[in-house]
């Protein structure tokens, strides 16, 4: 299941837009001057996905509706309700009723309850223990470290009252069909602030004055290192244990093989060249003595000990292919781009950089265009879901022309290996490039 159509009536009271998602492409832009919704459209999709409700009483609309490949239809209406003239505006609140169509069927709604109705009942200190995963960053402001977003108390309380001792009137379960929609589709937001992630270091905040920030390519640049060492981990295992069985396997092995003596020559190649690959990607270390290409002069009386042995190989090496895959494309990105620098990758410390001058470059030395540039293409292989919904405001920030120009062949080798679709939020024709057929122009209320 896929959106394929957004639109929405009446935002800011003047804007009707509607975005055909351009399937067969997997990329979509909208685009139009500043003021039209293009960002505070791609908060409203995030939101709803992500639960936090709350969002569409702040944003003015009257329906926003999303529209799925296989013809059901959500429509979120924002109806006015009388209320005290004397309360102000951020304690108004509409009723926001959501409505599921589906072809053939009469349409059900469901009315999402306004949180001001809403206490908690408990110190807001121990919602941290309550919830896992959960850092406070400030005192209303909780960061949720499963999904990298920032949550305020109102955010946390319609997301996870189930498990918090609160306050509130009789409140229905959410419909089936709600919960299998937001199942079916996942949802990532990349935001115009890329540049620094909350530290997931616990301090003793006596001591601090501000939240704990650190640059973002600093945590990627660990938590690559992390996923790499895992990855060894993994391999040593499952290394460890087919050596231990390869003489059994030998024994019991009827002798024969399915390969001939060129396709095991050929499979000694590929492998040689395969884990030279993964020297570069960083994922293996140089070894002097292997080479696979030693074993080449192969006869009837070896032919079936290689058989085996090249295919414990491949299993070997097979544990490194979805993460070998995103690094290469990531060196391969980021070292087109960059300018006097080169970009390696090390098990030991992720990113690494060397000027021309063969000496290292810290990250935190990269100017924010290549930071930018790194954090997003980084965050798009490694941290989403496959067949996800991925949403990117403004990518050109801090990009000078060619960047600009170069970013959409990028995203699309980036979507052939993830597989996921992208709506991209720009006003910069340098993005779009000589690709007007996958935009959508956002207009103003004179041109709809």
């Amino acid at each position: 299941m896929r959106i394929s159509r957004i639109s929405i009536k009446g935002l800011f009271g003047i804007f009707t837009h509607e975005i055909g998602l351009k399937s067969d492409e997997r990329i979509t832009i909208i685009h139009g001057p500043n003021g039209v919704g293009k960002t505070v459209i791609l908060t409203m999709i995030n939101s709803f996905f992500c639960g936090r409700y709350g969002i569409f009483q702040s944003i003015p609309f009257e329906e926003f509706s999303i529209a799925f490949d296989d013809g059901r239809i959500l429509n979120l209406k924002k109806i006015p309700r009388p209320t005290d003239p004397n309360l102000p505006p951020h304690k108004r609140q509409d009723d926001l009723i959501l409505e599921f169509h589906t072809e053939g069927s009469k349409p059900l709604s469901y009315p999402l309850k306004p949180l001001q109705d809403i206490r908690l009942q408990m110190p807001v200190q121990m919602i941290e223990q309550v919830i896992p995963g959960l850092e406070s960053i400030g005192p209303a402001t909780w960061h949720y470290l499963p999904t990298q977003e920032i949550l305020s108390i109102e955010d946390i309380v319609e997301r996870f009252g189930d498990r918090l001792p609160i306050e509130r009137r009789p409140k229905e379960t959410q419909p089936e069909w709600l919960s299998e929609i937001k199942k079916g589709i996942s949802v990532k937001f990349i935001e115009t602030q890329r540049l620094l992630t909350y530290s997931k270091i616990r301090r003793q905040r006596e001591f601090e004055d501000k939240p704990s920030m650190i640059p973002a390519v600093r945590t990627y640049s660990e938590e690559l290192a992390t996923m790499i060492q895992s990855k060894l981990a993994e391999y040593a295992s499952l290394a460890q244990s087919l050596d231990r069985s390869f003489p059994t396997r030998l024994v019991k092995g009827s002798g024969t093989i399915h390969s001939t003596i060129d396709q095991l020559r050929n499979d000694l190649n590929s492998l040689e060249e395969k884990r030279a690959r993964l020297e570069i990607a960083g994922l293996l270390d140089r070894d002097p003595d292997v080479d696979f290409r030693e074993f080449l002069n192969i006869d009837a009386n070896n032919s079936f000990v290689l058989s085996v042995y090249i295919d414990d190989v491949k299993k070997k090496l097979a544990v490194f292919d979805e993460l070998s895959n995103k690094i290469d494309l990531l060196v391969k990105i980021i070292n087109n781009r960059f300018l006097f620098k080169e970009m390696s990758i090390s098990k030991k410390d992720g990113f690494v950089f060397k000027a021309s001058n063969d000496k290292k470059v810290p990250t935190a030395s990269l100017s924010s265009g290549e930071q930018h540039e790194l954090v997003l293409f980084y965050e798009l292989l490694f941290k989403v879901k496959p067949s996800s919904l991925i949403l990117i405001d403004e990518p050109e920030l801090s990009l000078h022309v060619g960047w600009q120009q170069q970013f959409l062949n990028d995203i699309e080798d980036i979507t052939k290996l993830t597989g996921f679709h992208i709506l991209i939020a720009t006003h910069s024709p340098q993005i779009i490039h000589d690709r007007w057929d996958i935009t959508v122009e956002l207009k103003g209320p004179q041109n709809a």
